[in-house]
């Protein structure tokens, strides 16, 4: 009897009479399984699939008569289980041997079948395997979080608990499984009260749905729900698995890296700015990256539309003191340029590996964008003193007036960095 759920698959291979064999007989045991077919040319996109859908299983068809083809397809197999290790990945190996099967499981492969042999009874049962396999470990992955430290206090119904991401005195937000996208997703909790803080707070996390949501671009993270329950609202976004800006800035940066990231996170200010929409806590830690290295902006808390961006109320100020701007930092009227001197903070510290102003307290660190002169640059990478100037200009007039103006002076991009 077939499930009433059927599997997420994905299945790979340039051999479209064998896609539609094999999508006619899992459709037709399980009419509500996602079939994906794909041709093998393309490891990003196959990744790209694997981390945002988590499929039950990826059916990969491998021709083992042709080496360059046979390692190409054991490549993209590795990249996947890199992405997504926990993919179950089923070989359906053409022209292959004993030989072929090591390699294969070598590689990760968690079953391998001859092509030759196939049958729909052996394909199914071998889909029916992968399920229960993945089952297996999304309850296990469940079971390893302590009721006791690591259980969040709510449950959003529809949403699995994976891991606790990161918590504040704003919101708490988890790494959950969506059972309706059948996909990893960034869930965002925040309790609802009654203080003047807590309807604040809530309003802030009101304004963020309604400002990412309103816009559609890939240098922005999709939301995928949001809604309230008894205390709490929730917030669930796309899952970026590849690590942020923060994480990248660990490791030295090449001039050249510094310019592309520099261009890029440009671009997509460019986006929200044309929106209307000023992020006005810009930092590498809200700053993601996917797998081809764009950036994508998350965190619009503190986002405002610009219409509505004037002064903040008196001794209240907003945002990371690093990366603040000298306006921002007192409580001054705010427009596009404070995104681009928060910019011009994060591109010094890709070019020398250190923010540039450091103190033992906030209000010492915001005094110094207020005041102090730009910091210079070492002599090895001097030549793009210029464009930091401008960036962090302590005077408005001074600074780029937009997005715009900055890519006009960068010029094309060359290249994305690998």
């Amino acid at each position: 009897m077939p499930d009433a759920t059927g599997p997420v698959l994905l299945v790979v291979g340039g051999d479209a009479k064998r896609l539609q064999w094999l999508n006619h007989h899992v459709t037709s045991h399980w009419p509500s399984a996602q079939v994906t077919t794909a041709p093998g040319t393309d490891a990003a996109s196959l990744t790209r699939f694997v981390q945002e859908r988590a499929p039950d299983a990826v059916i990969m068809q491998i021709d083992f008569s042709n080496e360059a083809l046979a390692s190409m397809g054991l490549s993209h197999l590795t990249q996947m289980l890199r992405a997504q290790p926990t993919v179950h990945c089923i070989i359906l190996a053409e022209h292959g041997s004993e030989l072929s099967a090591v390699r294969a499981l070598k590689c990760g492969a968690k079953d391998y079948l001859p092509l030759a042999r196939v049958t729909r009874d052996l394909l199914l049962k071998a889909v029916t395997e992968a399920c229960a396999r993945q089952n297996a470990t999304a309850l296990a992955t469940g079971a390893l979080l302590s009721p006791a430290e690591d259980a969040p206090s709510v449950k959003v119904p529809g949403y699995g608990i994976v891991k606790e991401i990161a918590t504040s005195n704003f919101s708490s937000v988890y790494l959950a499984r969506s059972e309706r996208l059948r996909r990893n997703v960034v869930l965002k909790v925040m309790s609802r009260g009654t203080t003047q803080r807590e309807i604040d707070d809530g309003e802030r996390f009101q304004r963020e749905y309604e400002i990412i949501s309103s816009i559609q671009h890939r240098a922005i993270a999709e939301i995928y729900d949001f809604g309230a329950i008894a205390h709490h609202q929730y917030l669930a976004m796309e899952y970026i698995p590849c690590g942020d800006l923060r994480d990248r800035l660990r490791n030295p940066m090449s001039i050249d890296e510094s310019l592309y990231y520099l261009r890029s996170i440009a671009e997509a200010l460019r986006v929200i700015h044309v929106f209307g929409i000023l992020h006005r806590d810009l930092k590498p830690a809200n700053v993601m990256l996917r797998e081809d290295n764009s950036p994508v902006l998350i965190d619009f808390g503190l986002a405002r539309r610009s219409v509505e961006a004037g002064t903040t109320s008196v001794g209240q100020v907003l945002g990371s003191p690093y990366y603040i701007s000298p306006e921002q930092s007192q409580g001054q009227k705010v427009d596009a340029r404070t995104d681009l001197y928060s910019l011009g903070v994060m591109f010094f510290e890709m070019l020398t590996g250190h923010r540039p102003y450091i103190g033992k307290s906030a209000m010492e660190i915001m005094e110094q964008h207020a005041t102090a002169a730009v910091p210079r640059l070492p002599s090895h990478v001097a030549l793009q003193q210029a464009l930091v100037d401008r960036l962090m200009a302590k005077e408005l007039s001074h600074r780029y007036a937009s997005a715009d103006e900055l890519l006009a002076d960068l010029g094309p991009v060359v290249a994305a960095v690998a």
